[in-house]
């Protein structure tokens, strides 16, 4: 069964606690503007995410976490013929120029940071459609939620508490 509806009605702490405790596999998209995010949830766990606007590819994500320079990032992309991050993943491996868990620790990364910045959204509309994931070729990093959850609630808590300390210029 789909579940749709406003923000301002559920907030993303709400939406993702209800996924985590039914354990629900699908997806989750929240648009609001200038853009659409997309999450996708396998057995409760959040496993991959994409924004309109931000490059989630691999390359991308490794220059962005400090495994690759951009200037790597530049050669791979121009020399690479391959199509998916999975085996792009699998040459930067075998050559050397990141392990296994440096693929891992970056795109785990990139999702929280995705997700924690969706905590601040009050305004737009979401969408859940159960059973849809993401395709075959992209990397999967499963996360639990409930960690995720507290963190971001404690994101915005710390957030307001700074708005009302600091004067608006």
């Amino acid at each position: 069964m789909a579940l749709k509806g406003n923000l301002r009605d559920f907030s993303i702490s709400q939406l993702l606690n209800l996924i985590h405790l039914a354990r629900k596999a699908g997806t989750l998209t929240l648009q609001v503007e200038p853009g659409v995010t997309t999450l996708f949830f396998r057995e409760g766990k959040l496993v991959f995410t994409t924004t309109t606007g931000q490059d989630g590819q691999l390359v991308s994500v490794l220059a962005r976490a400090g495994k690759l320079t951009d200037e790597q990032a530049k050669i791979i992309c121009a020399r690479s013929k391959v199509q998916t991050d999975k085996e792009l993943a699998m040459l930067l491996i075998n050559a050397g120029h990141v392990t296994q868990q440096d693929i891992v620790n970056s795109i785990r990364a990139y999702f929280l940071e995705t997700v924690y910045g969706l905590f601040t959204w009050s305004e737009g509309t979401f969408h859940f459609e159960p059973n849809q994931l993401p395709a075959d070729d992209a990397i999967t990093v499963p996360i639990d939620l409930e960690n995720v959850i507290l963190e971001g609630s404690r994101r915005v808590k710390e957030w307001e508490q700074l708005q009302d300390e600091l004067p608006d210029l």
